[in-house]
């Protein structure tokens, strides 16, 4: 099987509501026999760049074909999708992309299509968008950068203008480079560094100590200093929020949502694998995440445990620093998570319900003159300032504190440090600092 006919049956399953990296992951699986790692990484680029683009792709090609795409058979409407990505947004020539569709189209038994599929993608690979010929915004927003309606609206109705150079961000890949995090208790910055170079790494360091920036030949899990556990990988706004914890040695931590151990990891190298750390999650399969992070980083002073966060539990006691790292639209991620440009957000008024429900059972745990740390992968306002804004309403005995490290770029709410893709070069990314007076 070629790259591209592999891409193509994985959108085509995609439609099926799968998540993108599990379909793809799944059709890789299946390719007998597997594809080289060069052709790997292709068939991987035709099918993310056509998720991440399909609403605009979609726009383009409607301009040139009579009927509906919905009406089109699945294999044609992949071909046509995967085939005006190829020309327009991965540097594939027009000729290639036009003529190796065209016999896809045939191989996949739609030969009566093939016409048609060189026609419209000869004209579809010269078509620009008119800016002016959307009807507000918000649609110009949703079509041009391929998010759902509700999506754009909720960016443009927070951020306005900047919503346009925030999902330009979304596109972007910060050099290639893997944010790591130094496994302190095994190694320093310097000579992880080392080891990683003479490996064939390029590394450079990130923005605060123990975080390094590197440039891997293949996967980040494939190295020997992975296996040996002198690093995760924990992009940087994650770290950020982990930092903000400030666990010490010796100290009670507790990590409320920490599936799938990252930030747990380093909470449990800034306490000096000393003291208690306590690592919940919901979702009972997930432990073994966390469980197989410890062993392999050394982390001995955590504790996995299955716990519903939005509850007090009275066997957790007090701790003298919580993070709670909860569940959210991940509006802030959807660079590494396409799925989430196509969202309908319903079901959003109750996950900031939830959201609360987690704030309000992290407090009861924390300790006097304890530091609690509300984080979330979103830049929606509902789930983040105005969610601490309403708890310390309700709670006038907390304060909001700010981080010792301001990344480039961050904005100061009032109630939390909000971080912005356009602006930070991250993810988008909030955290709250809240201290009990």
């Amino acid at each position: 099987m070629t790259p591209r006919a592999l891409a193509v049956r994985a959108l085509m399953h995609q439609e099926q509501d799968g998540y993108s990296n599990l379909v793809l992951d799944a059709e890789l699986k299946r390719c007998m026999p597997p594809l080289d790692a060069r052709d790997t990484a292709f068939a991987t680029r035709i099918f993310y760049t056509t998720v991440e683009r399909q609403r605009l792709l979609d726009y383009c090609l409607m301009q040139f074909i009579r009927k509906p795409l919905a009406k089109l058979d699945a294999p044609v409407r992949a071909i046509l999708r995967a085939g005006l990505a190829q020309a327009k947004f991965l540097d594939v020539p027009v000729s290639a992309a036009v003529n190796e569709s065209v016999k896809l189209t045939r191989a996949f038994g739609k030969s009566s299509a093939a016409g048609m599929v060189n026609a419209v993608l000869r004209r579809a690979t010269g078509f620009t968008p008119d800016a002016a010929a959307f009807s507000s915004p918000v649609q110009r927003l949703a079509v041009l950068y391929s998010l759902s309606d509700p999506v754009a609206k909720l960016l443009w109705q927070c951020y306005g203008e900047e919503s346009f150079s925030m999902a330009e961000a979304f596109y972007t890949q910060p050099g290639g480079d893997t944010a790591i995090r130094v496994n302190t208790l095994k190694t320093t910055d310097e000579a992880l560094a080392s080891a990683l170079t003479g490996a064939g790494c390029a590394v450079r360091p990130g923005p605060w100590p123990h975080c390094l920036l590197v440039k891997f030949a293949g996967s980040p899990a494939a190295t020997d200093a992975f296996r040996q556990g002198l690093y995760h990988v924990q992009g940087l706004a994650s770290q950020f929020a982990a930092d903000c914890v400030a666990a010490r040695p010796g100290q009670r931590v507790l990590d409320l949502c920490a599936a799938p151990g990252g930030k747990s990891l380093t909470l449990a190298y800034a306490m000096g694998n000393t003291g208690t750390l306590i690592s919940c999650d919901a979702v009972k399969s997930r432990l073994p995440l966390i469980e197989s992070a410890f062993a392999r980083c050394g982390v001995t002073c955590g504790r996995v445990l299955e716990n519903d966060a939005s509850r007090q539990n009275p066997v957790l006691g007090q701790f003298d620093r919580i993070l709670c790292d909860v569940p959210c639209s991940g509006l802030g991620v959807i660079r590494k998570k396409p799925d989430v440009r196509y969202k309908s957000l319903q079901g959003l008024e109750s996950l900031v319900t939830l959201q609360g429900k987690i704030l309000e059972a992290a407090a009861s745990h924390l300790a006097e003159n304890g530091r609690l740390v509300y984080s979330t992968c979103t830049v929606n306002p509902a789930e983040n300032q105005d969610q601490v804004r309403a708890f310390c309403t309700r709670h006038p005995e907390f304060s909001v504190l700010s981080p010792a490290v301001f990344p480039n770029g961050v904005l100061d709410t009032g109630y939390g440090t909000l971080l912005l893709p356009n602006r930070t070069g991250t993810d988008g990314f909030f955290a709250a600092i809240l201290i009990r007076r």
